[in-house]
């Protein structure tokens, strides 16, 4: 097999991450400004979703490191090219953990968001279990991330003594979470239709809320698609196979963000909006069960 040309993907992954993080920015921003200014409701849900926002900054800046240091080309044209694969292995596997950061606060504020529109003891105990499962699967991804080597330095310094767990057991425990991931994001995306069937709304709302609430799916795919392509983590040429699995784990980050923003954001599509306290609070969250209402969203 010949040497491979000196294609760089390195522009595309910083162009994708810059690009992505502006618009879950952008996202973000406007929800924060209709619940402080138009519907004037703040609640935990929007909390987690600006905190899911501050891992994904993060990643990006991490992202930026491993640019700088090669990753998205091939590892024959790195000056020190073990150094260089060992020190984007050690800022990736920081990534890898905000990662599931960001993920985890994105399903906290879905789930929260869907208890606006409609609060009873069911589905409270479900989301409740759900995210309870996601925590703990959270938390082992990070805690098996940290001891990947004993000490973690040893994971890029090997003249650091200590002992290491294989790679492919390390990302098989983030198997697990994706996996799970998976199921979570369909349980979400399902539940908007099972809330909704008997609220008393027009048809077409209904509609437009779970289209809205479905724009989950694409980071779904994204999670997807990530398992696939882990085995960039651990090949000959990691720098240049890396590449996949960072564009698939960026959008999976900034599309769960955006699209758990866009159904908060619906009151701006309102002809005329509440122009008192006392009609923001109960035209937008009033969050009843069975069909008498339509917390956080309902347009009149």
């Amino acid at each position: 097999m010949g040497v491979p040309p000196d294609h760089r993907t390195t522009g595309g992954i910083l162009a994708e991450y810059y690009l992505l993080t502006a618009l879950a920015l952008f996202w973000v921003a406007l929800r924060v400004w209709v619940r402080i200014r138009l519907t004037r409701n703040w609640g935990w849900d929007d909390t987690c979703i600006v905190l899911a926002w501050l891992p994904l900054f993060a990643g990006l800046v991490l992202i930026q490191i491993e640019a700088n240091l090669g990753l998205g080309r091939h590892m024959i044209y790195l000056q020190d090219a073990e150094t260089a694969a060992l020190q984007i292995l050690k800022y990736n596997t920081f990534f890898q953990m905000l990662n599931v950061l960001c993920t985890l606060l994105t399903k906290y504020s879905i789930s929260l968001y869907l208890l606006r529109i409609r609060d009873d003891r069911r589905l409270r105990l479900g989301l409740g279990v759900l995210m309870l499962l996601m925590t703990l699967a959270t938390i082992a991804v990070i805690v098996v991330l940290s001891v990947s080597c004993i000490p973690l330095q040893r994971l890029w310094d090997k003249s650091v003594p200590g002992t290491c767990l294989a790679l492919a057991a390390v990302y098989n425990v983030a198997y697990v979470q994706s996996g799970f991931t998976i199921v979570v994001d369909l349980c979400l995306t399902m539940t908007p239709i099972i809330v909704l069937w008997d609220v008393k709304i027009k048809r077409g709302r209904k509609t437009m809320i779970c289209g809205l609430m479905s724009l989950g799916l694409i980071a779904t795919v994204s999670n997807a698609l990530r398992n696939d392509f882990q085995s960039g983590l651990t090949s000959a040429d990691m720098t240049y196979d890396m590449t996949a699995v960072s564009v698939v784990a960026i959008l999976e980050l900034s599309s769960g963000i955006i699209a758990a923003c866009i159904p908060a954001c619906a009151p701006l599509l309102r002809r005329n909006p509440p122009t008192s306290t006392m009609a923001q609070s109960t035209a937008y969250y009033a969050p009843h069960a069975g069909g008498r209402s339509l917390g956080g969203i309902n347009g009149g």
